[in-house]
């Protein structure tokens, strides 16, 4: 008597391809979930060490012998300015113009940031319909 041959049949293969395929349909979806939920989370802790940031700036001046005014802007130097004025299409924030110098130490490099106006900053996100404008004011330190 020969040695018997053991394998999966069509059947078997199917149902598993099958149970695959289901997982897989449920899974997909919770992953470019949790991607977008990952770029809201960095996008808030970025705001939220920039806020940090004004707040530090202002106690340092008022350590300083100031009044504690916060910083005029959040910029060392504004970003993208093409004689005087603010280059039309804003500027993104990488390592070659990152943002948020003033208040960041080493500024903020990130492609998924542009600084539009001298005081207004848009993030785009990659992933989902992430797209929000804050806006800084050195009147009240707010960047919202």
């Amino acid at each position: 008597m020969r040695g018997s041959r053991r394998a999966f049949t069509l059947v078997e293969l199917v149902i598993v391809i099958a149970i695959v395929g289901i997982l897989a349909a449920i899974a997909i979806p919770r992953f470019i979930d949790i991607r977008s939920e990952a770029y809201i989370s960095q996008r808030d802790g970025i705001v939220g060490a920039v806020r940090a940031g004004i707040l530090t700036t202002a106690s340092k001046n008022q350590v300083a012998g100031g009044s504690g005014t916060f910083p005029p802007n959040l910029e060392a130097t504004w970003n993208g300015i093409v004689g005087g004025t603010l280059s039309a299409d804003g500027t993104v924030c990488d390592t070659a113009t990152p943002c948020f110098e003033l208040t960041v130490p080493g500024g903020y490099a990130d492609t998924n940031w542009t600084q539009t106006t001298s005081s207004t900053y848009t993030f785009t996100a990659p992933v989902g319909s992430g797209t929000r404008t804050y806006t800084y004011s050195s009147a009240n330190g707010t960047f919202q």
